[in-house]
């Protein structure tokens, strides 16, 4: 029987009482995710995001988007006014993972932004989500069951005048409808005694039409226009030509932008000169251009949004860029107004550029000095029934009034919501809105904000910023969903931290200057509420990665326990037998790192430009939220887990000094210390290997480990790591200091220039990683006499064939007589590789071991196109199927894929007493007894009484056969010490060994075999027990710490020894599947750890004891259901037949993954590298490293590395 053909899940038997030390598992897999529903307020840019990504990121989301008005677009469907369109290059205005090419203007007109946004509808089907003509009026959260309730009001069926009420629920409350959303009239008496026609921007209605379409009956008409905003100037602008006669009201002073990045869009565009005002619209050559030509539009759109976030400087008050901006715009506005030069004097501002939102108003000053224009200035006293009087007594005559007076800016909802503990939002937002990174409130669990307090910017593009606000959302939604939580909310003293820093960055820029504006609460002064508090990349790196340690969580489960999210060990596919089970293995999750030049360069921090000190609560650090500063990282270690490390810290951490210490001569860890006879790896070879690594020419299924170590060698020098790696260097103590916070590591090597003596040195790291594994520590067998054998001695962790392998040496030993003691992984490949080689072999077995069939032998054949199973002598591949894996890559990763997804569906066999357990069982217990049908009492003594992987399961082809060799040239013994004395005695001798003699091995019963080899197959030190000292917090030894049994955080870390992470740690190895995704998981947590350090510039941090003590529950918890706590002796239990299991991760390799692959911060603490209170320091000064430079992108977001593109329905 094929044992990859299995489709049977688990049957766990019952499980005992929990003992008090253990807890009930949950019932599901750890993958198994709950139904979550989510709803949105508002299908304008945010909610239509919000509709693709919600359904692309969330497993069983129940969505629903509820929008007030008649149509998807939000601010782009409400607005039609005169003039309306985008005041950002067109297209940079749309997502990142869409390109809209056909744009007819650089400043694109607002209809064609609201189609482009239905078309985004269109294309993902986000109408099954949405719910047009249904408005939010109330929304109350239950505190008893953790949800939001909706009021909802929408048309009754059937009539146009009535309406309805109804109220929905859901888990995550998600408000899309922005900053500006509620318009408002001027505060102006007798607006309903005129009797000409009055409009407000943001509520005219061309009724199916178009703007142009209602104002070709105006041309007779004489039109005001009141307002000097964005909406006013495009309203001036588009509505002169066609009108008889048109009055400007216009109480505030305005700054009108030269045309953006003139001369870098004529030299993309191919056109000879500056484009002016007039100019900005595309030719329907540069159209076609675009559309047919993706790598020009990418390079333009790319240009243009590296220019949009090159401007931030022109905010900060006094900056060059600020007054060179002012002048220029002066001398533009001064120029164009030179036919009425009292509007220049009237209109050009006091205040900096920038202090009011800018626009750049294409045809806005040249309308103000048209014939049939007038500019009025004096405040307006009143509407007349015919037109507007004006403070100094004049009245216009008037047949239609443009009201472009904006939106309510006060942050006072029209409708209540309710928090925690009966808070009202508008009420807490009073005397301004307060939030934590524009995106929640405390006192308000589960709702996120998109485009809240603070989260708009003063220079750039605001659509990254909504894609990184939608995106945070979804990933606290799926933390809540993933780790069965029931609320999320922000802590109180985190929002306070934002505060001060909101109140720390303003003062030193143009927008706290005298004017009024709606950054301000449309005051001339004040608290600032509607600006992000720096740069938009500052804010997209501030957005990037959640500090989850900042909010408060209620759990879905009445248990204490904060890992019971991670279930019953399994993941959904595998419990199932469905669905793929090498996800890790998809493009969507593979990270190639770059082949060259892999160090990132380290940027050297630069000081912030010198400014006042803000006379508000904190003062901001100077250096650029992503100035990096410079850490060192040891890692003690490489094999594979210390070479994956060399790869992804220097792809991962800018600025990171990285030290890989090696103890052995050359890299690869096991592989390179163990070159025993018939050394060879496990699982099939084709697997084993990291997920960015193709390695196709293999020459058997179960590679010899010389092949794998040479293979690490090559990925070694593919990478260039040996500028890290530095061999013979043996760490022999690590001590972290406290003050410092930083760990010092003794490191023992060769003396320069002697082959005898040694010398050690300390070399001092922010981080230390051990990547030496679990079993890095080999033993002789406790037997007498070894001293004394004349013969030649060898353990097989340290067989030495001296520069050439072992099959040259083992040619010296077909006239020898060789004994291999042991029964585990090496002692069998060991037997199988040297039976043919030796006159006479003796086997020395102390423990019963299960041989495994070859596995997914069926599968195999099939996929090399064999015509029958593989058996154990077939399992080295002809150069005919080598080379078809080295010419046909999709062949290649279809194979690889195949067996991964086969390893990834065993683990229910681990479960005690499951089907496929029994049925595996049954299956070895046949195939033992048939291959050992000519000495049937070895099958006696050597198939086990416990179940199938209850230790470590091998292969082992040949072995059997090796036992059962019986000629004139070649006689195999077996003695196999057993502790059943009372089974029925045969000639077969079962008597332990006594001693090692002169010449041989005398065993207890008297007798002696003379053996001129004798090869320890005995294994490691699997105490735990470290071979040098490594000095945690508080001077804790990490050896008497673990003196009964390690303990551990996820595998990861321990309590009381910061800043120090472990690959392959206790309880990280896997009973059933694959360990390399785990190390490839692992080292990656370890990597997010140390970015996050970095990032935050934190000093330390620390798991939490009770997060330790958690993950011990869970160890305590699973096991008992496994086979792995039958009665035998393991590695897994220290070395024992009965206790601890410390080997093995409580659950399959792919439980694994998921519980690593996305950190708990909040089980750490922390301290900071620098002396302040406030968590957001590390913020900095507002700005990105090549903001502050002007060098490198600005516009990272668009690379293919960062573009998240969802999947189209039916594509």
């Amino acid at each position: 029987m094929d044992i990859s053909q299995s489709r049977l899940a688990p049957e766990p038997a019952p499980a005992d009482p929990p003992t008090p030390f253990q807890i009930k598992l949950g019932d599901f897999a750890i993958d198994g995710y709950r139904p979550i529903k989510v709803i949105v307020i508002g299908a304008g840019f945010s909610g239509i995001l919000a509709g693709i990504r919600f359904p692309q990121k969330i497993p069983n989301v129940d969505l629903t988007i509820y929008e007030k008005s008649a149509g998807v677009g939000g601010t782009w469907y409400n607005n039609r006014y005169p003039g309306v369109a985008c005041d950002v290059p067109a297209h940079c205005y749309q997502f990142s993972f869409e390109d809209k090419r056909d744009w007819s203007s650089f400043y694109a007109p607002g209809h064609e932004i609201q189609q482009h946004l239905q078309d985004v509808v269109d294309k993902y089907k986000l109408m099954r989500y949405i719910k047009l003509g249904h408005e939010m009026v109330h929304a109350r959260y239950d505190e008893a069951t953790c949800k939001w309730h909706v009021r909802i009001r929408r048309p009754k069926a059937g009539s146009e005048a009535e309406v309805e009420e109804y109220e929905d629920v859901a888990d995550v409350l998600l408000t899309a409808f922005g900053a500006l959303s509620r318009w408002s009239w001027p505060d102006i008496v007798g607006r309903a005694d005129f009797k000409g026609e009055m409009y407000h921007t943001a509520q005219f209605d061309p009724e199916g039409g178009s703007w142009e379409q209602v104002a070709e009956g105006w041309k007779d008409k004489k039109v005001a226009v009141i307002g000097s905003g964005s909406s006013a100037i495009q309203s001036v602008a588009a509505v002169h030509p066609k009108v008889a006669k048109l009055v400007t009201y216009v109480r505030g002073q305005t700054w009108v932008a030269v045309p953006f990045a003139g001369d870098t869009f004529s030299e993309l565009l191919g056109r000879n000169t500056v484009p002016q005002d007039g100019e900005l619209v595309f030719t329907p050559e540069e159209i076609e251009r675009f559309k047919t030509d993706p790598e020009h539009f990418q390079r333009f759109r790319h240009a243009m949004e590296n220019i949009l976030n090159s401007l931030h400087s022109f905010t900060q008050r006094g900056s060059k860029l600020s007054i060179e901006l002012e002048a220029m715009f002066r001398a533009k506005m001064e120029t164009q107004l030179t036919q009425k030069p009292w509007i220049a004097k009237n209109l050009i501002p006091t205040f900096p550029v920038s202090c009011r939102r800018l626009t750049p108003g294409p045809g806005y000053l040249e309308a103000l000095c048209a014939h049939n224009t007038d500019f009025v200035t004096s405040p307006i006293k009143r509407f007349t029934d015919s037109g507007i009087e004006t403070e100094d007594g004049q009245q216009q005559e008037l047949d239609i009034i443009l009201c472009a007076t904006g939106y309510d800016a006060s942050w006072q909802l029209p409708f209540d919501i309710i928090g925690r503990n009966g808070v009202a939002l508008n009420e807490k937002w009073k005397p301004y809105p307060t939030s934590y990174l524009g995106m929640c409130v405390d006192e308000f669990p589960n709702m996120f904000t998109i485009l809240g307090p603070n989260s708009l910017v003063g220079s750039g593009n605001l659509i990254p910023i909504i894609e990184f606000s939608v995106d945070y959302a979804i990933q606290a939604t799926a933390k809540m969903q993933r780790e069965r939580l029931q609320s999320i909310e922000v802590k109180a003293d985190a929002v306070r931290d934002f505060d001060q820093y909101i109140e720390s960055y303003f003062p030193q820029t143009v927008f706290s200057d005298k004017c009024r504006s709606w950054y301000k609460l449309g005051m001339d002064e004040g608290r600032i509420v509607g600006l992000w508090p720096g740069s938009d990349l500052h804010a997209l790196k501030a957005l990037q990665h959640p500090r989850w340690e900042d909010f408060d969580y209620s759990r879905a489960d009445d248990v204490s326990n904060r890992l019971y999210w991670l279930g019953d060990g399994q993941t959904h596919n595998e419990k199932t037998l469905t669905g793929d089970r090498a996800w890790y293995l998809s493009e969507e999750f593979v990270d190639r790192p770059p082949v060259l030049q892999i160090a990132m360069g380290g940027r050297q921090s630069r000081p912030a430009t010198e400014r006042a000190p803000p006379d508000t609560k904190i003062e901001l650090g100077a250096f650029a939220i992503d100035e990096y500063r410079p850490i060192k990282v040891i890692v003690i270690g490489a094999g594979f887990s210390g070479i994956l490390a060399g790869i992804r810290f220097p792809q991962k951490i800018p600025n990171v000094d990285l030290t890989i210490y090696e103890k052995s001569a050359g890299v690869g860890g096991t592989w390179y210390n163990n070159r025993y006879p018939g050394v060879a790896c496990d699982v099939p070879a084709h697997c084993y290997q990291f997920s960015f690594e193709d390695k196709r020419d293999w020459s058997a299924f179960y590679a010899p480990g010389h092949e794998i170590q040479q293979q690490l060698q090559g990925v070694v020098d593919k990478y260039k790591l040996m500028r890290y790696i530095k061999l013979r260097h043996e760490v022999v103590h690590a001590r972290y200091d406290e003050a410092t916070c930083k760990w010092h590591v003794r490191v023992r090597r060769s003396k320069a220039g002697s082959e005898t003596e040694v010398e050690e040195f300390d070399d001092v790291a922010d981080v230390l990683m051990t990547a030496f594994g679990a079993l890095s520590r080999w033993d002789w067998p406790d037997i007498a006499g070894m001293k004394d054998f004349k013969g030649e001695l060898y353990h097989t962790a340290q067989f030495d064939p001296e520069g050439g392998s072992w099959e040259q040496v083992a040619e010296g030993w077909k006239d020898k007589r060789v004994g291999v003691i042991g029964s585990g992984s090496s002692a069998i490949q060991t037997v199988a590789a040297v039976h043919p080689k030796v006159a006479k072999l003796v086997t020395y077995v102390r423990n019963q071991t299960w041989i495994a069939v070859p596995f997914a032998s069926d599968t195999i054949s099939e996929l090399l196109d064999r015509s029958a199973s593989a058996q154990e002598d077939e399992l080295v591949l002809t150069p005919e199927e080598i080379e078809r894996f080295k010419t046909d890559s999709e062949y290649f990763w279809r194979f690889r894929y195949t067996m991964e997804n086969l390893m990834n569906s065993m683990t229910s066999y681990t479960i005690r007493g499951s089907k496929l357990s029994t049925e595996l069982q049954d299956m070895f217990r046949k195939k033992m007894e048939t291959q050992l049908a000519k000495k049937p009492w070895i099958a006696e003594r050597l198939i086990p009484t416990f179940p199938v992987s209850c230790r470590r399961l091998t292969p082992g082809p040949g072995y059997l056969e090796a036992l059962c060799a019986d000629n004139a040239s070649l006689v195999v013994s077996l003695f196999l010490a057993v502790a059943d004395t009372k089974r029925e005695q045969t000639d077969f001798v079962t008597s332990p060994i006594k001693r090692f003699t002169d010449f041989g091995i005398e065993t207890e019963d008297g007798q002696q075999q003379k053996l001129d080899i004798i090869i320890c197959a005995t294994g490691y030190d699997t105490s735990w027990q470290l071979p040098f000292k490594i000095v945690g917090r508080d001077g804790v030894d990490l050896n008497e710490k673990w003196t009964s049994y390690p303990t551990s955080y996820l595998s990861m870390c321990v309590d009381k020894f910061p800043n120090m992470f472990m690959a392959l740690g206790p309880n990280s190895i896997i009973g059933a599947g694959l360990l390399m995704p785990i190390i490839e998981f692992s080292v990656g947590y370890a990597v997010q750890a140390v970015a996050k350090m970095q990032r935050e510039r934190l000093k330390s941090m620390e798991v939490h004891a009770e997060a330790v003590r958690d993950f011990d529950q869970y160890i305590e918890s699973y096991f008992p259901q496994t086979v792995f706590s039958d009665k035998c002796r393991s590695w897994y239990k220290l070395g024992k037949d009965e206790g601890r299991i410390v080997g093995l991760w409580p659950g399959s390799s792919l439980h694994a993954l998921r519980a690593l692959q996305h950190p708990r911060w909040e089980d750490y603490g922390y301290s900071r590298l620098d002396d302040v209170s406030n968590r957001l320091y590390w913020l900095g000064d507002g700005q990105t490293h090549n903001e502050k430079i002007s060098k490198g992108d600005r516009a990272w977001y668009l690379s293919e590395e960062f573009v998240d593109r969802p999947p189209v329905p039916g594509e």
